[in-house]
C-alpha cells in the first residue's frame, strides 16, 4: 500500500469513511503526508484514519569509502503540515511511525587501534502535526506510537556502537482540537536500543506525546496519556548510557476544557546501573500551561528510572512544574498524583517537583507525591527522596484539602574487601522553600521522611568503613506554608536510618518531624500540629526544629512533638530556637528544648510529662504577671537546655500538675 500524499485534497461523504496510508522502507517513510496547503476533510460520519511509515536500515560503512554506518531513516506514521478535519462524530485516528535500524561500521582491522562507528537508529513518531488536526464533536480517539531506530554496531578494533533513534507518539507543534466529546488521546513514544559494542551505543529518548503548540480537547470527560520508555543502552567494556523516558512533555498550552477529565503520564528510563549511565524518567514535565478547567479532575505521573554507579545527575519526577510554568484545576475536586521511583545508585527523586505554579482551585482538592530509591549511593555519596519539592506556588484554594508527601531514602549496599560503604539515602515528606497555601477550609497536610540504613563495610579491609544513616524528615519548610482558616492538621514524620557496620561504623541518622526555618501559619480554627521523630541511639531525633516561626491563631489549638530513640521517648523533643505562638484560645503544647512558646490568650496548657517536678528548674515567674512569663531548663548531662514561655496558666508533670501560681 502506497504512501497517501495531500494534495491532492481529500474531501469525504457523509458516511463513514476510511483512509489509509502506509509506506515501507523509505527515506523517510511517511504513511499519510498532508503537505502545507493541503487538507483532508472526512465530514460527518464515523471516519478511520490509519497511518504507517515504517523506514529503512541505513546504509553499512564499506572500506576505502565511509567506513562508518549511516544513521536509518525517519518513520513517521501521519505528517500534517497542513489541515487535517475528521468532522462531526466518534472518529479514529491510529499511527504509528518506526525508524530505520542504523547501518553497522566497516570491520576494517588494517588500521591498528582503530574502530568504526555504527549508525544511530532513526526517529519513529507516530503523528507530527505543524498545521491543523480538528477532530470535530463527537467521543473521539487518537492513538499513536512511535518508535525509534536501533543503533548500528560499530566494526574494526575498537568499534563504537550506534545509537537509539528518539521515539515520539504524538508530536504537536501546531494546533490540535478533539472539539467537544468524550474525547481519548494516547502517544506512546519507545526510544530506540543502543548497539552492543566495545564502546556501546545509548539508549534513544522515548516521549509519548511532546505539546509545543496548542492541543485542546474541549468540554467533555476526556482522557490524554503519555507513555514515554527510554532505549536500552549497548553493552560492552565501556558505559553505556540508558534512555530517558518522559509521559508527557509540554512547553506549549493543553487545555482539557469542562470536564472530569484525567491526564496520565509515564515515563521510564533504563540503563545498567552497575557500571554504565542510568537514564532519567519523568511522568509529566511542564514549562507551558496545563489546564484541566473546571470538573472533578485528575493528573497523574510517574517517573521510574535507573540511577548510574558512575552519574550523580540521574532525576527521576514524577510531576515536574518548571519555573514560569502553570498547572490549573479549575473548580471541583481535584486530584493530582506524582509519584518518582528510582531503582538504583545516585538518584535525586521526586514526586512532584514545583517551581512554578500549581493552583487546584476551589473544592476537596488532593494532591500527593511519593517517592522512593530502591539501592543507597555509591562510597561517599547518597541519594535522596523528596515526596513533593517546592520552590514556587501551590495553592490548593477554599475547601477541605489533602496534601500528602512520602520520601523514602534506600538503604545503601553491602560493601566489599576494599571500599567504603555508601551513605542511606535521606527521604523528606515535604520540602517548601517558596509558598505552600491551603486556602480555608479543614485542610491536612501531612509528611513522611524515611531515612535509608547505611551500607555495611567489611571488617578485615582495608579503610572499609561503614556508611552513614540517611537523614529523614517529615515536613521541611524554609519558606511560607499557610493552611488558612478552618481545622487544620499538619503532621511530620521523620524516620532517620541505622548507620552501617565496618572498621569504623557509620553514624545512625538524624530525624526531624517537622523541620521549620521559614513560617508555618494555620490561620484561625481548632488547630493541630504534630511533629515525630524517630532515631537509633547515637543519632538524634527532634519532633519539632528550626529557627523559624510557628503560628496557629486563634482557636483551640494542639500542639504535640515527640521524640523516639531506639524505641524510648526522649524529654528533649524541640531544637533550634524555634518561635511558636499558639494565639487565643485554650491552648495545648507538649514539648521541651531550645525555643519559645507564647500560649497567647486563653486558658492554656504547657505538658511537661516526661519530667518530674524536681528535674527542672523555673525561673523568671512573677505572680501577678497578666503575660505568665517562666524560663524552664534541664541540665542534659552538663549541658543546659532552656524553653522561654508566656501565657500558659496549666502545667503537667510526670508527678502531677501545677498552676502558674504554685510553679515556685
Amino acid at each position: 500500500m502506497p504512501r497517501f500524499t495531500v494534495p491532492p485534497n481529500f474531501t469525504g461523504t457523509t458516511d463513514s469513511d476510511t483512509l489509509i496510508g502506509e509506506d515501507l522502507n523509505k527515506f523517510p517513510a511517511i504513511g499519510i503526508d498532508i503537505l502545507t496547503g493541503g487538507f483532508i476533510d472526512t465530514g460527518l460520519g464515523l471516519d478511520t484514519i490509519k497511518g504507517n511509515g515504517t523506514s529503512g536500515k541505513g546504509a553499512d560503512g564499506a572500506i576505502g569509502k565511509n567506513v562508518n554506518g549511516s544513521e536509518g531513516g525517519a518513520g513517521i506514521g501521519i505528517s500534517n503540515n497542513g489541515n487535517l478535519n475528521a468532522g462531526s462524530g466518534d472518529d479514529d485516528i491510529i499511527s504509528k511511525g518506526i525508524g530505520g535500524r542504523g547501518g553497522n561500521g566497516a570491520d576494517d582491522f588494517t588500521v591498528d587501534y582503530s574502530g568504526n562507528q555504527g549508525g544511530n537508529g532513526g526517529a519513529g513518531t507516530g503523528i507530527s502535526n505543524i498545521g491543523i488536526l480538528n477532530t470535530g464533536l463527537g467521543n473521539d480517539t487518537i492513538i499513536s506510537n512511535g518508535t525509534g531506530g536501533n543503533g548500528g554496531n560499530g566494526g574494526g578494533f575498537f568499534p563504537f556502537g550506534g545509537g537509539g533513534g528518539f521515539g515520539t507518539g504524538i508530536s504537536n507543534s501546531g494546533k490540535l482540537n478533539t472539539g467537544l466529546g468524550n474525547d481519548t488521546i494516547t502517544g506512546t513514544g519507545k526510544g530506540g536500543i543502543g548497539a552492543g559494542s566495545r564502546y556501546p551505543g545509548k539508549g534513544g529518548f522515548g516521549i509519548g506525546i511532546s505539546n509545543t503548540g496548542q492541543l485542546d480537547t474541549g468540554d467533555g470527560n476526556d482522557t490524554i496519556a503519555g507513555i514515554g520508555i527510554g532505549g536500552i543502552p549497548g553493552t560492552g567494556v565501556g558505559p553505556g548510557e540508558g534512555g530517558v523516558g518522559i509521559g508527557i512533555s509540554n512547553n506549549g498550552s493543553l487545555n482539557t476544557g469542562s470536564g472530569n477529565d484525567t491526564i496520565t503520564g509515564t515515563g521510564t528510563g533504563t540503563g545498567d546501573y552497575s557500571y554504565g549511565g542510568g537514564g532519567a524518567g519523568t511522568g509529566i514535565s511542564n514549562t507551558g500551561q496545563l489546564d484541566t478547567g473546571d470538573g472533578e479532575d485528575a493528573i497523574v505521573g510517574t517517573g521510574t528510572g535507573t540511577g548510574s554507579f558512575l552519574d550523580d545527575k540521574i532525576n527521576e519526577i514524577g510531576i515536574q512544574n518548571m519555573k514560569g510554568a502553570t498547572i490549573t484545576t479549575g473548580q471541583g475536586n481535584d486530584t493530582i498524583t506524582g509519584s518518582g521511583n528510582g531503582l538504583a545508585y545516585n538518584l535525586t527523586v521526586r514526586g512532584i517537583s514545583n517551581d512554578g505554579v500549581i493552583d487546584t482551585g476551589s473544592g476537596c482538592d488532593i494532591i500527593t507525591g511519593f517517592a522512593s530509591t530502591t539501592i543507597g549511593g555509591v562510597p561517599y555519596d547518597s541519594g535522596s527522596a523528596i515526596g513533593i519539592f517546592g520552590q514556587g506556588t501551590i495553592r490548593t484554594g477554599d475547601g477541605n484539602d489533602t496534601i500528602t508527601g512520602t520520601g523514602i531514602g534506600a538503604n545503601s549496599e553491602k560493601g566489599d574487601y576494599y571500599s567504603n560503604r555508601a551513605n542511606g539515602c535521606t527521604g523528606t515528606g515535604i520540602s517548601n522553600s517558596g509558598n505552600l497555601n491551603a486556602g480555608d477550609g479543614n485542610d491536612t497536610i501531612t509528611g513522611t521522611g524515611i531515612g535509608g540504613n547505611g551500607g555495611n563495610g567489611s571488617n578485615g579491609g582495608y579503610d572499609s568503613n561503614g556508611g552513614n544513616g540517611g537523614t529523614g524528615t517529615g515536613i521541611s519548610n524554609s519558606g511560607n506554608l499557610n493552611a488558612g482558616d478552618g481545622n487544620d492538621t499538619i503532621t511530620g514524620t521523620g524516620q532517620g536510618g541505622r548507620g552501617g557496620t565496618g572498621k569504623i561504623p557509620g553514624a545512625n541518622g538524624t530525624a526531624y518531624g517537622i523541620f521549620n526555618d521559614g513560617v508555618i501559619d494555620q490561620g484561625n480554627g481548632c488547630d493541630i500540629l504534630t511533629g515525630q521523630a524517630t532515631a537509633t541511639i547515637g543519632g538524634a531525633a527532634y519532633g519539632i526544629y528550626g529557627k523559624g516561626t510557628i503560628k496557629t491563631g486563634d482557636g483551640n489549638d494542639f500542639i504535640t512533638s515527640t521524640s523516639t530513640i531506639n524505641e524510648l521517648q526522649q524529654k528533649v523533643t524541640i531544637g533550634g530556637g524555634i518561635n511558636i505562638d499558639l494565639g487565643t484560645g485554650n491552648d495545648y503544647f507538649k514539648g521541651f528544648g531550645t525555643g519559645t512558646v507564647d500560649g497567647g490568650k486563653g486558658f492554656d496548657t504547657l505538658d511537661l510529662s516526661a519530667f518530674n517536678r524536681s528535674e527542672l528548674t523555673f525561673s523568671g515567674v512573677i505572680s501577678g504577671n497578666a503575660l505568665n512569663p517562666a524560663n524552664i531548663s534541664f541540665n542534659n548531662n552538663k549541658n543546659v537546655i532552656t524553653l522561654s514561655t508566656t501565657g500558659f496558666e496549666n502545667f503537667i508533670f510526670a508527678d502531677g500538675s501545677l498552676s502558674y501560681s504554685t510553679l515556685v
